[in-house]
């Protein structure tokens, strides 16, 4: 042992030995260390959200297009949209439709000016006599987009993007071309004059003579079972939470949450009033003091809410297995909370199992997992309470046996008779018109024989048709078009049953007129063929040979900041700070 040590001590004092382990381990690090051409590439895709003309697109970049998409798809509809995966598929596809179009923009050097961004705002935050509101613009995004996890600076970024598509879009449609004739064809459309004669046919009818045998329904069944597969559902207990148990009636706020909080809902203070000496309406403001005890009813209503959704997440964190593995009993710890949990029947992603129950409630059943640290909700919040859910059972899509479903297959089964039923006397009235009418009868005479009433609506234009409130007229105006004077239509479905109606006068629209109707048709008929040469040309950017997802779902956002970022060794991020954005305004 002791002439090994010395061998050793003899060994480390060599200069050169030293020098030629150095040089190995330099070595060996330079080589390992290094990430040659195609590693590259490999490396870059792997952690890809997918694949655009031939370069990879990262989660952050692609998130962004994501979250932007959902914000643009919630501000059109005014809400969140039901998840199912269907419209999350829907979702992903226009993301990255969008992130496509945009990268195209940059590349032609289409962008947004900030006085391009300035106008977009000031423009569609205005009150009745078009003036700029900044107050309506930060309620908006107190109300609207903060709430749906965005930054103001975020929301002013998604417009710039807007801009330049549009942009975009219009440079593209500038390719669209109309023809004489079609402007012709599309004039006669609008301003031929046509007066009509219809009887309807009522389903509520036709539907007092339908009964249906569970022998009918059972037939209807066997043609094609599928058509009554059922999607998946769940079953959950949940606990209710009633924001009205958290309310305190004498509950105080200073001075300014008050004064915020009128600032922030001005518009619901705000209303216009007529002149009395017939002049323009004026705007009038309600008073602070007016106001004071709606607004403070209105503060302890959300202090409630905060309260049962404290309480809400607090059932929760109780109801997940604690560190030595004990999984606690749900409907136990919701007893013990004072909220009783309940059993609610299975239900699907487009049914509402509760009457306060919207989309929120369906998606966090939805979110969770047959596991025990996923089988509980977060709170979710509804108008008047707040829920805590807990996964009892997931029902796997199937196509149930005809016992399961006999009720449904007996509706089936009835409104499919209704509905032959109901176009086959649409049908018989029709053949007895033609045939009344091609032997000198009347509308009303050839159609006597089925007692319904005739029905003349004033005459009509496809310009006046289409602004009018009655229900026939409008669907009339939608059919009538293609038909010549004298003749009688096919049945045309409205709401609650069918109509027949006969073309009793077609006037030609006045020729001297089509000169001052001439550039704002072709104009309309361009702007639409423009919008659709831009989303051909969008969906082109997504041909099989340009674009592949990698379908790298679903999201893990603790992962990255709120702007698609990661959280440590971020690269550059080109979105505007909070204080750089034009809510300074």
């Amino acid at each position: 042992m002791a002439m090994m040590i010395s061998k050793f001590h003899k060994l480390i004092q060599s200069r050169l030995l030293w020098g030629v382990f150095l040089i190995m381990i330099v070595f060996s690090f330079v080589i390992w260390g290094m990430v040659w051409p195609s590693d590259s590439d490999d490396a870059r895709q792997q952690n890809a959200d997918g694949m655009l003309d031939g370069e990879p697109v990262s989660h952050p970049e692609f998130l962004a297009a994501y979250r932007s998409t959902a914000m643009a798809r919630t501000l059109a509809l005014g809400r969140e949209a039901a998840a199912t995966p269907e419209a999350d598929a829907l979702l992903r596809r226009l993301a990255w439709q969008r992130l496509a179009t945009l990268r195209q923009a940059a590349r032609m050097g289409i962008a947004a000016t900030e006085d391009e961004l300035v106008g977009a705002i000031r423009s569609n935050f205005v009150d009745e006599q078009g003036q700029y509101q900044r107050a309506r613009y930060e309620a908006f995004l107190q109300n609207m987009i903060r709430p749906m996890g965005f930054t103001p600076a975020m929301f002013e970024q998604h417009l710039r993007e807007e801009i330049a598509i549009q942009k975009l879009g219009s440079l593209i449609g500038r390719q669209a071309r109309v023809t004489p004739l079609e402007i012709r064809r599309t004039f006669d459309t609008l301003l031929d004059s046509f007066s009509v004669e219809y009887v309807r046919v009522d389903a509520e009818e036709v539907e007092k003579e339908i009964e249906v045998s569970e022998k009918e329904a059972r037939a209807l069944y066997d043609e094609d079972p599928e058509r009554f597969a059922l999607p998946e559902q769940r079953e959950v207990l949940v606990s209710v939470f009633p924001v009205a148990d958290f309310l305190q009636d004498d509950e105080e706020f200073s001075e300014d949450d008050i004064l915020d909080y009128y600032e922030l809902h001005i518009e619901d203070y705000t209303s216009v009033e007529d002149a009395e000496d017939g002049g323009e309406p004026r705007t009038v403001v309600a008073d602070l003091d007016d106001v004071r005890d709606t607004i403070l009813a209105a503060l302890r209503r959300e202090a409630a809410l905060l309260r049962a959704d404290a309480a809400g997440t607090e059932l929760a964190l109780r109801s997940i297995p604690d560190r030595d593995g004990r999984i606690p009993d749900f409907a136990e710890e919701a007893g013990k909370a004072g909220y009783p949990a309940r059993a609610l029947p299975p239900f699907s992603r487009m049914d509402t199992p509760m009457d306060d129950a919207g989309p929120a409630f369906v998606a966090a059943a939805f979110e969770l997992e047959e596991g025990a640290f996923n089988r509980v909700s977060d709170s979710v919040a509804g108008q008047d309470n707040v829920y805590v859910l807990y996964l009892s059972k997931i029902h796997p899509p199937h196509v149930p046996e005809f016992e399961e479903i006999r009720d449904r297959a007996l509706d089936a089964a009835r409104r499919k008779a209704v509905f032959d039923a109901l176009s086959a006397k649409a049908q018989a009235v029709r053949d007895d018109a033609v045939a009344g009418l091609g032997s000198g009868k009347t509308f009303a005479d050839a159609v006597a024989s089925h007692d319904l009433q005739v029905v003349a609506p004033e005459p009509f234009t496809g310009l006046t048709g289409s602004a009018s409130e009655d229900e026939a007229v409008q669907a009339l105006v939608q059919s009538v078009v293609a038909y010549n004077q004298g003749e009688v239509t096919e049945p045309i479905g409205v709401s609650d049953g069918l109509l027949v109606a006969h073309v009793a006068a077609r006037t030609p629209a006045d020729p001297a007129s089509f000169s001052a109707y001439r550039d704002e048709i072709a104009s309309a008929i361009r702007q639409r063929r423009a919008q659709g040469l831009f989303m051909d040309w969008q969906a082109g950017l997504l041909a099989p040979d340009r674009f592949t997802d990698y379908q790298r779902m679903p999201y893990d956002d603790e992962a990255y900041d709120e702007d698609g970022e990661p959280e440590e060794d971020a690269p550059e991020d080109n979105t505007p700070a909070e204080d750089e954005s034009a809510e300074s305004l």
